[in-house]
């Protein structure tokens, strides 16, 4: 009887183990997904309209929406300004790097929550000197258990690299234009 108790605990211990690796395996290819626009995009600052509409499956609802009251907040800054100031946010802001980066591996997702996993992106900027940095990406569960990007911690090192995290960037820009 002992025995069997053991048994069936060992095997529930097993199975949700298993569970556990299956969902960072979703929220790794989720975060993939994620990346490969991105970087297909090669794209500064607040995307576009169309740009955003691509990221939005992949793209929790308030990241979504901080990216569209972040490009409205730099839409009325060029008109308060007349085109004389230059755009809040410039460059790649999905990632540490200005330039953006040209290469990517996810490793490293913790489950932080049932409803939030966080994995470890490394970057490569491929120039005659390349550049490689880790960032972080938040992704929470969406409709139907997606996992969906949520936020980025910028991780490099360097000068003039972002601190921080992506959501309290496009913050600070609405802020601004309120």
């Amino acid at each position: 009887m002992i025995r069997k108790a053991i048994l069936a605990l060992c095997v529930a211990a097993s199975l949700a183990a298993c569970s556990e690796t299956e969902q960072e395996a979703d929220a790794t290819r989720a975060a993939a997904t994620f990346y490969d626009i991105v970087l297909s995009e090669r794209s500064g600052g607040v995307p576009e309209a169309d740009m955003r509409a691509r990221l939005r499956p992949v793209i929790s609802p308030d990241l979504d929406s901080l990216l569209a009251q972040a490009a409205e907040a730099e839409r009325r800054h060029t008109a308060r300004t007349n085109n004389e100031e230059p755009p809040y946010l410039q460059g790649d802001i999905f990632s540490s790097l200005f330039e953006g980066a040209t290469g990517y591996e996810i490793s490293d997702c913790d489950e932080k929550s049932e409803r939030l996993i966080e994995c470890e992106v490394q970057l490569v900027h491929d120039a005659e000197e390349p550049v490689q940095w880790k960032d972080r990406v938040m992704l929470v569960a969406g409709a139907g258990n997606a996992w969906l990007v949520d936020d980025i911690a910028y991780g490099g090192g360097w000068d003039f690299a972002p601190k921080g995290n992506l959501k309290d960037m496009l913050r600070s820009v609405i802020e601004a234009e309120e």
